[in-house]
């Protein structure tokens, strides 16, 4: 019995897989995923967790419209008693509680309720659940190539934006690295072979629009054109947000009066946030 998301998840997957990943309104994305799967000639492919993994994104995209993970679990577990059970909702008190009221009244105190979240340790789920967005994490293994699924995700979904511009497709993507050691590693993004990922008539359009961007230390800004497209900047927090207390009298030059050194220096702190944030889509 299928009782996890992740069993939930895998079963409409392969469903989806059977029917020739069929989107009637987007019918690259069966191009795209077939050639990923087996491109023509020797050389780079993606494993088969990195597949998998890259066809349930899509499927989530496509197939489930990018949900909000509440809404993922009530579309693949529409059963109440199933439900409690993939949350780890198992406390009799708990399930008391929803048979004496019901799962929206749950939900919503789990939300709202710090005492009952702290009696039954709901916090992870209150976060889950207080999310304005949808949010999901793809877990590999070790060793599984997270970075060139990383990479698979971000080609593909500029390819269909470039098939389809009027479509629900990424056109600018951030990658967060949780160190510099790491953001190091990511380099590999700019060598990933696309064009084992992309067909060729897909390859074409995406080599020629993508642009890849590593922040650097010592830059005060992103080196993105403002309110372009088809940009990957890999980065990580520490640059994305520089406080304006860190910032010298200095780096501002001869160009602001005393009174305005304070907004000075929040604009010159703000710069790389402000770059990511003119980006659209």
């Amino acid at each position: 019995m299928t009782t996890t998301l992740f069993q939930c998840l895998a079963t409409r997957v392969q469903e989806w897989r059977d029917k020739q990943y069929l989107i009637e309104e987007y019918p690259t994305i069966a191009e795209i995923l077939d050639w990923a799967k087996a491109p023509d000639g020797s050389g780079f492919q993606l494993r088969k967790p990195q597949i998998r993994a890259l066809e349930t994104y899509w499927y989530l995209r496509l197939r489930e419209n990018t949900p909000h993970i509440v809404e993922l679990y009530r579309s693949l577990i529409p059963k109440q008693s199933d439900m409690l059970t993939a949350l780890g909702l198992q406390h009799e008190d708990i399930k008391s509680f929803v048979l004496d009221n019901s799962m929206d009244a749950l939900l919503g105190r789990i939300k709202t309720d710090d005492d009952f979240v702290r009696q039954y340790r709901l916090e992870s789920l209150r976060e889950t659940l207080t999310l304005n967005y949808p949010s999901y994490i793809l877990a590999l293994a070790m060793g599984a190539g997270k970075t060139a699924l990383i990479g698979a995700i971000i080609a593909t979904e500029f390819a269909m934006a470039l098939e389809y511009p009027e479509g629900p497709f990424v056109q600018n993507a951030l990658v967060f690295a949780p160190g510099t050691t790491i953001i190091e590693s990511l380099r590999e993004l700019a060598q990933i072979p696309y064009e084992r990922i992309l067909s060729p008539r897909l390859y074409k359009p995406f080599a020629a629009s993508v642009k890849i961007t590593f922040t650097r230390d010592g830059e005060k800004d992103i080196p993105v054109i403002r309110g372009s497209v088809f940009n990957i900047v890999v980065t990580n927090t520490e640059k994305i947000r520089i406080q304006k207390e860190t910032i010298r009298k200095s780096d501002m030059g001869k160009l602001f009066a005393s009174k305005q050194e304070d907004e000075a220096r929040s604009e010159i702190a703000n710069l790389r946030l402000q770059a990511i944030a003119s980006l659209p889509h």
